[in-house]
């Protein structure tokens, strides 16, 4: 049965037979994600989900690790830094920039893990910042600041 095919140029190939569409994984001018459609269908399907080419694809890259990380905290973590507690902050920083990088690698479940340290730290951050305002406005620390400045400003 003939085919059409979608190369890595984005364009139209076909129609191609089963042993062109072999030959062109043997030669690495197809893989797993390349797209097919029967010459008479309209659905287009990847290589991987064609059960008579199956047998040709490489098994790296099937068992390749697909994923996306869905947030790495990066800006919450730069926020923190900024506006709550410093020390905890620059820690969600350093976790999330080591999540990204652990995408980039493909290690997604190294990436999930050092993003929910990331946001731990965040979350840490935003507490300790939390009561060192609570604590600032309840001790009287704030009222002493305001009246050392009335006192200081000229009238």
């Amino acid at each position: 049965m003939p085919y059409k095919i979608i190369g890595s140029d984005s364009r139209e190939y076909g129609p191609v037979d089963i042993d062109e569409i072999r030959e062109w994984i043997d030669e690495g001018r197809a893989d797993a994600n390349t797209l097919v459609c029967e010459v008479d269908g309209s659905q287009w399907i990847k290589l991987r989900d064609l059960p008579d080419v199956a047998g040709a694809l490489p098994r790296t890259a099937a068992a390749r690790p697909r994923g996306t990380l869905q947030i790495n905290y990066l800006v919450p973590a730069i926020l923190c830094t900024l506006f709550c507690c410093l020390p905890f902050g620059i820690a969600g920083i350093l976790f999330a920039v080591q999540a990204n990088s652990k995408v980039q690698q493909g290690d997604i479940d190294g990436a999930a893990s050092a993003a929910s340290k990331a946001k731990l730290m965040c979350l840490l951050s935003f507490v300790l910042g939390l009561i060192s305002l609570i604590w600032f406005f309840s001790s009287g620390e704030f009222n002493r600041i305001l009246q050392e400045m009335q006192e200081t400003m000229p009238r």
